[in-house]
This record gives C-alpha cells, structure tokens and sequence, in this order.
C-alpha cells in the first residue's frame, strides 16, 4: 500500500510540476508584450473595447486604449480609427463612449469608423476588413492573445501597440494576467 501511495505521490508531483512549468512559460509569453510599440505607419489603429461604468463612464482600460489610439492617429502613423466593442451592461455602448474619448482628443469624426457587433477579441478581429493595415491597441496583458487571433484569422499586415496607463497599472493586474492566461490557452484550442 505504501508503495501505491508513493506512486500516486509522484504522479501528483509531476503533473504539478508540468502544470507549474506550463503557466510560467505561458506567463512569460504573455509578458513579452509588454513592451511592444507600433512605429511603422499603418491603413488605421483598431481599439479594442473594455468595459464601461455607470453613468458612460470609461473603465480604466477602455479609457488608456482610446486615448492611446488617439495619440497614435495624432502621430501621424495612421489617419484612420477602428472602435470596436459591445453593448454595455449599464445602457452605453462601449463604442459611443471610446468616441466621445476621440472627439475630446481632436480626432475627426470623418475618421473614425464604428465596429458595434464585436462581443469579443476574435470578433473584433473578424470584423476587420483584411485587405487593411492595422495598427492593434490593447493593453500589454491583452496582446498575446490578440497576436495569436489575428495571425490565425489571417490578418497579413499589422503590428500591435500596448496602450500606456495614464492612471498607473491597474490593482488587480494578477487577476488580469491570470485571465488571459486562460483565454489563451481556450482561444489556442478553439481555433485550431
């Protein structure tokens, strides 16, 4: 009996290992977009929705992504503006709300294009016109997975941009990182 009890305590030790090497490395690719800026000019910069607070208020993400794209578009490397989202539970919908951002930060009306039946990253990425240049905003724990939905939607030419955080990183960061941990992870074998 002891020796089953050793076994099984191996087995358990291994697989906690390989899961434990597994998240690390995903954690790893995750983090080595951090740091990614878009320098070369781009068809338009695409912002991908987040969620909205009461009262039509920007969360902390929508908001840093907008204005990103908005200092991107003032940057002269692209002249166009994809605002891509969903309704949102408190009545605004996630896109009236990133163009009322733009609009504050001088980005004319005639540039900006309205993307209101993205639900999620891939259909946001699905929606894209694919004979575009794109430059992709999200916030940095946000790009791996985006990476990996436009290459295998077969979006040939774009870079991606982590938006900066005008109000510092978020509390709750972990909570994000480990989020799109599992996101990946679903979206690597959903799309295969």
């Amino acid at each position: 009996m002891s020796n089953m009890v050793r076994r099984v305590g191996a087995i358990v030790a291994i697989v906690f290992s390989i899961a434990a090497i597994a998240a690390a490395l995903l954690m790893w690719h995750i983090n080595s977009f951090y740091s990614v800026q878009a320098t070369e000019p781009k068809d338009c910069v695409v912002v991908f929705g987040a969620s909205v607070a009461p009262g039509a208020k920007p969360s902390r993400a929508l908001y840093d992504r907008t204005k990103s794209a908005a200092e991107i578009y003032k940057s002269t490397l692209t002249k166009c503006v994809v605002l891509s989202g969903a309704p949102s539970v408190y009545g605004a919908h996630e896109v009236d709300v990133m163009r009322e951002i733009m609009l504050k930060e001088g980005v004319e009306i005639g540039d900006l294009i309205f993307d209101f039946d993205a639900l999620n990253t891939k259909q946001t990425i699905k929606n894209l016109d694919k004979s575009k240049s794109y430059i992709l905003v999200s916030n940095d724990f946000h790009l791996a997975r985006i990476n990996m939905l436009a290459n295998r939607a077969g979006l040939q030419d774009f870079s991606l941009h982590a938006s900066t955080y005008n109000k510092g990183r978020p509390q709750n960061e972990l909570y994000w990182v480990v989020r799109e941990m599992v996101a990946v992870i679903y979206y690597f074998f959903a799309t295969m």
